[in-house]
């Protein structure tokens, strides 16, 4: 990688960069699409809402020296921002934008959008996410983000990003880490798999697992190992730890099953653990039933939260049982209710003085939460509040929402509702038929016809996602088609009326994409096909290269 080192050689580099990204721009057809225009660098602005939160150094100086080089191929996307307009903010393209300032240009390509906030915040969110190397903790912030809008749920998002609903929920799950293992993931040095299994306990027993096994460093234990035996292991090892239930443990004490007691001269620093698994499924299972049975009574149209991704718990099948009212209803679209605060004990603080300032948190903390806890009572009273009620493995988790009324929806807001649901169960009757076509087309025997001219194009749209940017034009796209991903639309249109010399090019990136994606050495039978190809393609560099 070569460094801009001075204020010459940066100068010069930008004066190049710039002659090319005016070329760029300057070529793009009139094709009815939008056209990039240069805007002054100092008039463009980051957002607050951008989905990316990290940008690497090292990335960025690359990013910088290819856009001196060959110049910005892909103008980033702005609105106008100001009661003149006089200044832009970025929608789409922060890392280009560094990259361009890195260089010191004095002006950016870039397309102008006209966007309210709510459009520019999910175009800024949906270009991250349609990235292939999108971090999995930036998907999860970027999926939450959309969901605490009000305007998706797991199933509209799954449709939008062409995921399953169970990876939009999965992701999801990685926001309930604590901040210490999320910032592993982060570095990479926690697969995400492992946090969506760490993601399903209390933090509790989170910030044990951290302290303990993971290490904030990223250096314990735990942080190689597979997701499956991850789960294995805190099972075993956090899962009997008395500390961490809430049922009166008072006969636990002097169970022969409890750890503590095996040896009476131990020194303890907690409850102890059960040795007797059952038993203590049981104590759990009680207590959860118990408390369900308990909000439920208090509230006779508590509706309890059905779990739609995973299987029920032993209490849940019990209170499904005696005739409560279930309804599948996703957490992330609901209010939490506030949590109660826990009362500092003394032996827990060396000094009087941090005693005496943590009872005086607590009461300022319990002050609120009676506040917060009289105003949704009310609300509940009024009938403006919903309540909701979910059956975890460790507590019952209340929350609410708000109730929609006639009186707080406009004619144009119910429509919009019903053309929305309408579109959905379109979507829904679209997806219960592809679901069916693939089961009917698993479990049956293709006849042994003649291939036809439509899997012909079938054949050749997918193998249009590995063609390489640089042979976009030989297959008749336009440099305006050049910014952004491939389409489904394009792609079929381009597969419909391939030449035969177009086939060839496709076919050949196809092979070259998947005789290159992991091919570590060119001993084995796909390294000998790697080779076989070079040499047909190029011999006299491929034999430099081998010599």
């Amino acid at each position: 990688m070569t460094a801009i080192k001075n204020n010459g050689t940066a100068v010069a580099v930008a004066e190049k960069a710039n002659e090319v990204v005016t070329a760029v721009v300057v070529r793009t057809p009139d094709n009815g699409q939008r056209k990039a225009v240069n805007i002054a660098s100092d008039l463009i602005e980051p957002s607050n809402y951008n989905a990316r939160r990290t940008f690497d150094a090292d990335a960025l100086k690359e990013l910088a020296q290819s856009i001196s080089v060959h110049g910005l191929i892909q103008p980033i996307t702005v609105r106008r921002k100001g009661e003149k307009g006089e200044h832009y903010e970025i929608i789409c393209g922060e890392r280009r934008f560094r990259a361009c300032r890195m260089l010191k240009l004095s002006e950016i390509p870039c397309i102008i959008r006209e966007a309210t906030d709510e459009q520019a915040y999910d175009l800024s969110i949906s270009e991250n996410l349609q990235r292939e190397d999108v971090p999995p903790m930036e998907a999860a912030e970027a999926y939450k983000r959309l969901i605490d809008t009000k305007r998706y749920d797991i199933a509209s998002l799954a449709v939008a990003y062409g995921k399953s609903e169970k990876h939009i929920y999965q992701m999801l799950k990685l926001c309930d880490l604590i901040k210490g293992i999320a910032n592993l993931v982060k570095e990479g040095k926690l697969t995400a798999s492992a946090g969506i299994v760490i993601s399903k306990y209390d933090k509790k027993i989170q910030e044990d697992i951290l302290n303990d096994r993971l290490g904030k460093d990223g250096a314990g234990e735990w942080c190689n190992i597979s997701a499956n035996a991850l789960e294995g292991k805190i099972r075993n090892c956090y899962t009997n730890n008395l500390d961490n239930y809430s049922f009166d443990k008072s006969k636990c004490l002097k169970c022969i099953h409890n750890s503590s007691n095996f040896d009476l001269f131990a020194e303890s620093g907690g409850c102890g653990k059960c040795t007797n698994k059952k038993c203590l499924s049981d104590k759990q299972t009680a207590y959860l039933v118990e408390q369900a049975q308990a909000v439920a009574l208090a509230d006779p149209k508590l509706v309890f939260v059905g779990e739609q991704y995973s299987h029920d718990n032993e209490a849940t099948q019990i209170i499904k049982k005696g005739g409560y009212e279930f309804k599948n209803v996703q957490t992330y679209n609901l209010n939490s209710y506030p949590t109660a605060p826990t009362e500092p004990q003394a032996s827990e603080y060396k000094k009087p003085e941090d005693y005496d300032k943590a009872q005086e948190k607590y009461g300022k903390e319990q002050e609120k939460y009676t506040k917060q806890t009289a105003h949704l009572e009310e609300l509940k009273e009024q009938g403006k509040i919903r309540v909701y009620a979910k059956i975890g493995d460790s507590n019952v988790r209340m929350y609410y929402k708000e109730v929609a009324t006639k009186d707080t929806k406009s004619n144009e807001q119910l429509i919009s509702d019903l053309t929305a649901k309408k579109k959905r169960n379109n979507e829904l009757a679209d997806e219960k038929t592809a679901e069916g076509l693939k089961e009917l087309l698993r479990t049956e025997q293709l006849p042994q016809s003649a291939f036809t001219a439509d899997e012909e194009t079938a054949m050749y749209f997918f193998m249009l996602s590995k063609l390489r940017r640089h042979n976009y034009k030989a297959v008749g796209l336009k440099e305006n088609d050049y910014y952004g991903y491939l389409t489904d639309e394009k792609k079929l249109k381009i597969a419909s009326s391939l030449t035969e010399e177009q086939k060839t090019i496709v076919r050949r990136d196809y092979l070259y994409s998947h005789l290159t994606d992991g091919t570590r050495t060119v001993g084995d039978e796909k390294g000998g096909m790697l080779l076989a190809f070079s040499r047909q393609h190029l011999p006299e560099k491929t034999e430099e290269v081998v010599t």
